[in-house]
């Protein structure tokens, strides 16, 4: 294995993608071989091995672990519905819910959809987990349960509840208790409060700004666990062996089996769900991975379980329009490099994206900056002008009901997620409202 190879590539990345800091940590055979922080953690600290970053969906590894530890305490069964544990679940079809079961959840074959599982990850930090998985009362299933893959963090505050219910502690109390302090991950937490923690960024226009998102309790099993490249090299041990580390078993073989386990197709070519993890194929080799991203943060893991290898990138910026341009694709980089395989080439960079967004914003508001005058200047409402008119009234009114389920995210979601392109939309969409208004009230009073 090359070493000095992934070190230059990772340089190269951050460079690139203009990423403040990441960290990196490779295993083999229950022994890291390499691990490393690249760049700052915060103003006059850089990141090393040892520092916390927000996990996002990797989080969901830890709930999967976390039930089926349940399931082998006697405490629950995988094919029980969730009503056997809460009673008092529901959702707006309400004759599907008892049918939903923990299998389901962790599959995620419910039928919960993308969109309120998206709605979860853009809350504000004040409920509770309890209160959140009573909210999907007013939540409308899209698929008959277990029918069809639909990825929906909504599953895992689910899960967060049963764990609650059925172990009589909280979540994060749990997963200290029976997940980080057994692997003596003490750079691990499930707190809002992190000592060490990377301050978090958000690509703006393609360049990184610090913000500090909000930390939602109710999200915790899905996306809001933390962790370092050391801890988590432990993490990915445990996932390369029989379920025990270093003398401490946290799951048998066969829990850790049925974890790894491939149940149904996902949207995406050659990939399918097992549980908190995705299984496909990397030249020719089975591998387990999962990505994971707030709105500040970007995290990935993958197993290659055949040759004893696991990887895993923490990132401390995001965006949700340039997670695809390279930024998903650390972690499976650096086992192409470690396989010996070469890189594929990239279609879209950072920087050209960018300069095509950027470019393109700038075009539109120049666009109207000169069509409001020419409207407002005229003599009267022509076909044509009125026509232009009605245009420039329909789009923000388009954008502002119909882009939020195009995407399956709400609006406060998309300011969390793509904060530049979505405020531009709010900002000159708003002026062009309020502009075209004045131009119409000029020609009819």
């Amino acid at each position: 294995m090359n070493i000095q190879t992934v070190e230059m590539y990772l340089m190269t990345i951050r460079r690139e993608l203009r990423l403040p800091g990441l960290a990196i940590a490779i295993v083999q055979d229950g022994e890291v071989i390499y691990s490393r922080g690249f760049g700052s953690a915060a103003p006059g600290r850089a990141v090393d091995a040892q520092t916390p970053f927000i996990l996002g969906s990797l989080s969901k590894s830890f709930t999967a672990l976390a039930v089926m530890q349940l399931v082998e305490s006697g405490k629950l069964r995988l094919d029980d519905p969730v009503q056997v544990a809460l009673p008092w679940f529901t959702v707006v079809n309400a004759a599907a819910a008892p049918v939903i079961t923990i299998r389901h959840l962790l599959t995620h074959t419910s039928g919960l959809s993308r969109y309120a599982g998206r709605d979860l990850l853009s809350g504000r930090g004040d409920k509770s987990v309890e209160q959140s998985v009573r909210a999907l009362s007013a939540q409308r299933l899209v698929h008959v349960p277990g029918t069809r893959f639909e990825y929906s963090n909504s599953n895992y505050l689910v899960l967060a509840c049963v764990i609650e219910t059925v172990s009589g502690l909280s979540y994060p109390s749990y997963v200290e208790r029976f997940i980080f302090k057994p692997l003596s991950m003490r750079e691990s937490a499930a707190a809002p409060v992190v000592p060490g923690l990377s301050q978090g960024h958000r690509w703006w226009f393609g360049w990184p700004v610090p913000f500090d998102a909000p930390y939602l309790f109710d999200a915790q099993a899905a996306a809001f666990l933390s962790s370092s490249a050391s801890d988590m090299a432990r993490w990915l041990s445990l996932h390369l062996s029989d379920g025990s580390l270093d003398g401490v078993r946290l799951l048998s073989p066969a829990g850790m089996e049925a974890l790894h386990t491939s149940s149904v197709p996902t949207q995406k070519r050659g990939s399918s769900a097992a549980m908190g993890w995705r299984v496909e194929s990397l030249a020719g080799e089975q591998i387990l991975r999962h990505g994971g991203e707030v709105s500040n943060f970007r995290a990935d893991m993958l197993l290659v379980p055949g040759r004893g290898l696991g990887v895993v990138t923490l990132h401390n910026a995001n965006n949700g329009l340039v997670a695809q341009l390279g930024l998903d694709q650390v972690a499976a980089n650096v086992m192409r490099l470690l396989l010996g395989l070469p890189l594929p080439e990239k279609r879209v960079t950072f920087s050209r994206f960018y300069l095509g967004l950027n470019l393109g914003l700038a075009v539109l508001s120049v666009l109207q900056v000169f069509l409001w005058p020419v409207l407002a200047l005229s003599g009267g409402p022509t076909v044509v002008l009125s026509l232009v008119l009605a245009l420039d009234l329909l789009w923000p009114f388009l954008a502002l009901f119909r882009l939020p389920r195009a995407v399956d995210m709400p609006w406060r979601g998309l300011r969390l997620y793509v904060p530049d392109v979505s405020c531009w939309l709010i900002g000159v969409g708003a002026v062009t409202v309020v502009l075209n208004v004045l131009i119409l009230l000029k020609w009819f009073l």
